[in-house]
């Protein structure tokens, strides 16, 4: 992948600013895969190093209350698809942690089963099918530095595939990196990037359909610094990006930067209000839709306990684009609860943990025809250990969206004025060993796109469809 800017400073047209297609462009996006995965390297070297901790003493307080502290997202563990074995996009990246010391870990999955349709067509496509995957991950921290890689691949092989393409590739990185630079700057970095084929239910930077090879990548860079011992501020940056390799697939090429500010105040020792701003700037490589999104967004977030945590946060947000402009109100939730001291030393060593991670959110996405589209969207993970070897898994996605009034013209093209998606897996894990487990499950998916009220919502039928997947497998971890 390359990106460049025509100028260093922003350009201007006697009309106003100019696209930001004429600024980034996006080529190849193998090549940010290299760039990411060398960043990962460099990083790795670096932290052979355990860097000592600086010796400017820390502002003493005025008084002995808790301090606010950096704001990473939620210590969460990375959401792995029991199916074939790759991360779950949009549920982001877990902070590494400082002074953690070295961890390296290897794991190799065969999984395999049934899937009665591997084209995603309103008819069906069965055939059987093999998933070999193999993982690699990798965590340091130091008092000043700390990061965390987790980098895999494998292939779905198709035994008898209706299409004639017989194999979908599997490729992912999820790298976090976090660095102390002095008592009160915390500079982070994290990405998701993926080289995959099949759709990405949990994030807008996927279509529901299949459209061939596709790459995606979310980064984000932020900067979280300490005014007091109460008041802080987190300024940040996210560059995200999909491309497809196929024609079909190029219209919805997609560039996304975004910026951000916010303030937080430590208002009680477990309670945290927010506010924030954010500018973001939506771009259709191939079609020449552009979009910018205002939002103001307050919140709370509370710590009942070291183990349990929940978040609100609302707003508002402005859209204007080539298609006219959109106001949306912007509401977030989520609850975390993982006890780590649960159950006895032989179940925390074989991996059995009881833990539920759930997250909402109501607020403006860009559809894959350019238009916005107001969605709510949730995510479930469950896990419960039911005994130290015996556990079992819940994950669920659902979206509805709606594009409004939306024109005709647009959904003529693809788009549809509703959205509907149903993504759930139940499986159960069994640990034969500390270093051997079993699996076995079930997955549902359910794409619906359109009211079907008329002539043109009858065409969406083309791209609704379900899916039933039945698989079991083996997993060796090291």
């Amino acid at each position: 992948m390359r990106f460049y800017a025509r100028d260093w400073l922003v350009q201007w047209h006697p009309r106003g600013r100019a696209p930001l297609s004429e600024i980034v462009k996006i080529n190849r996006y193998p090549r940010l895969a290299l760039i990411l995965l060398a960043l990962a390297l460099a990083g790795q070297l670096e932290a052979q190093i355990d860097l000592p901790a600086p010796d400017v003493p820390v502002p003493e307080s005025e008084d002995e209350e808790q301090t606010e502290t950096a704001a990473p997202p939620p210590e969460t563990p990375v959401q792995i698809r029991p199916d074939e074995g790759s991360p779950v996009a949009g549920t982001g990246i877990a902070a590494p942690e400082f002074d953690s010391g070295r961890h390296f870990q290897f794991s190799g999955s065969l999984n395999g089963g049934y899937d009665d349709n591997v084209n995603l067509t309103p008819t069906g496509s069965p055939s059987w099918y093999v998933n070999p995957t193999v993982s690699v991950g990798y965590r340091f921290g130091s008092a000043r530095l700390a990061m965390d890689l987790l980098t895999g691949g494998g292939i779905n092989y198709y035994v008898d595939h209706p299409g004639g393409r017989y194999y979908d590739p599997i490729i992912y990185l999820q790298f976090s990196l976090a660095y102390k630079a002095t008592p009160r700057l915390t500079l982070n970095f994290s990405t998701s990037s993926a080289y995959e084929s099949q759709p990405e239910y949990g994030t807008q930077f996927s279509t529901n359909r299949r459209l061939g090879d596709y790459f995606r990548s979310q980064n984000q860079l932020s900067a979280h610094y300490s005014l007091s011992h109460r008041l802080s501020s987190v300024t940040g940056y996210s560059l995200n990006a999909l491309e497809y390799a196929s024609t079909a697939g190029s219209v919805h090429d997609r560039l996304e930067n975004a910026f951000s500010e916010q303030l937080r105040y430590l208002w009680l020792p477990t309670t945290t209000a927010t506010g924030e701003y954010r500018f973001g700037i939506n771009d259709f490589q191939n079609t020449g839709q552009e979009s910018t999104t205002h939002s103001l967004i307050g919140g709370l977030e509370q710590s009942f306990s070291p183990n349990f945590k929940a978040s609100l946060h609302s707003g508002i947000q402005f859209r204007s684009g080539s298609r006219g402009g959109q106001i949306s109100p912007y509401v977030e939730t989520s609850l975390e609860y993982e006890p780590g001291s649960q159950g006895t030393a032989a179940s925390r060593q074989l991996g059995a943990r009881t833990y539920i991670i759930w997250t909402n959110r109501y607020s403006i996405e860009e559809s894959d025809v350019g238009t916005g589209r107001e969605t709510f969207r949730t995510n479930l993970k469950l896990n419960y250990a039911i005994t130290a070897r015996l556990s079992a898994n819940l994950a669920l996605i659902y979206s509805h969206g709606d594009n409004g009034t939306g024109n005709q013209g647009s959904r003529s093209f693809g788009g549809s004025r509703t959205q509907n998606i149903f993504d759930i897996t139940p499986s159960v894990r069994y640990a034969i060993s500390r270093r051997c487990s079993v699996n076995v499950g079930y997955r549902y998916t359910q794409v619906d796109q359109g009211s079907r009220a008329t002539t043109l919502e009858l065409l969406q039928a083309i791209n609704s469809y379900t899916r039933n997947r039945y698989f079991a497998g083996i997993t060796i971890s090291y």
